[in-house]
């Protein structure tokens, strides 16, 4: 790759997470908040950019959907194995229908974690995301859920590229 290549490939990868993360309005409204939070404001360098996974440069309600499906892959087997109506419902309802009947279908092919509610499947998601990402790379996920429970870095890395596979 030449090295205009490689600087017109490091230009898109910045432009994406410029982009994901709205107009200068919202990206100071979060640096505030970030302030407000106590959290220190980290800055990715230009080493940092060919490392950014392809769903970090998706818009941020592409990512829910990815963080989504990754959750749903981490319970595959309890989901096709379930006969709660009502439980398979929350999912259905916080992921989509397609999702849930699309994580079924993986019974036997994902990875088991304990299983989660409906309303706890974003914070799973997010969960998956992060543990993929390395230390210079995790102020590109700012949402966490209060009670993050570590997982398996194989794990995580095997759902979150079934999720890619399945929302593409």
């Amino acid at each position: 790759m030449s090295a205009a290549a490689r600087r017109a490939a490091l230009a898109a990868i910045g432009c994406d997470l410029v982009a994901r993360d709205g107009g200068p309005g919202e990206r100071r409204a979060a640096a505030l908040m970030r302030r407000l939070e106590g959290r220190e404001e980290e800055v990715l360098g230009l080493r940092d950019l060919p490392k950014v996974p392809a769903w970090a440069r998706l818009p941020l309600a592409a990512q829910e959907r990815v963080a989504q499906r990754a959750a749903l892959a981490s319970i595959a087997d309890t989901l096709a194995h379930s006969i709660d109506g009502a439980w398979l419902g929350e999912h259905a309802h916080a992921a989509g229908e397609e999702a849930v009947d699309w994580a079924i279908g993986l019974a036997g092919k994902a990875p088991e974690l304990d299983p989660v509610d409906g309303s706890e499947l974003a914070g799973r998601g997010y969960a998956l995301l992060r543990t993929t990402l390395s230390d210079p790379l995790r102020p590109l996920l700012a949402w966490a859920a209060a009670d993050e429970t570590p997982v398996p870095v194989d794990t995580a890395s095997t759902c979150v590229a079934l999720a890619m596979k399945g929302a593409a």
